[in-house]
């Protein structure tokens, strides 16, 4: 994994065990990376089979909610 991805990977990990919100803005500030640059690599996560992702259609364009990391996920942040 990519270690764009394994810090993105990371943050979802501990985010999902303490129920915090897992959007682009809080990745954003758990990484310290830009959400531009988060919503490409959670794309490329869930083509990946790698995390639980919806989509929430807002007025103003869409928000991107993690529900955790796949078992693939959880092995490719393992390995």
């Amino acid at each position: 994994m990519d270690e764009k991805y394994l810090k993105i990977a990371k943050a979802i990990d501990k985010l999902t065990k303490t129920n915090a919100e897992t959007d682009a803005s809080a990745l954003s500030w758990e990484t310290g990376m830009s959400q531009p640059e988060i919503l490409q690599i959670l794309k490329d996560m869930e083509a990946n089979n790698w995390i639980c992702i919806y989509e929430i259609d807002m007025c103003c364009g869409a928000e991107y909610v993690i529900d955790g990391l796949t078992e693939s996920g959880k092995a490719e942040l393992l390995s």
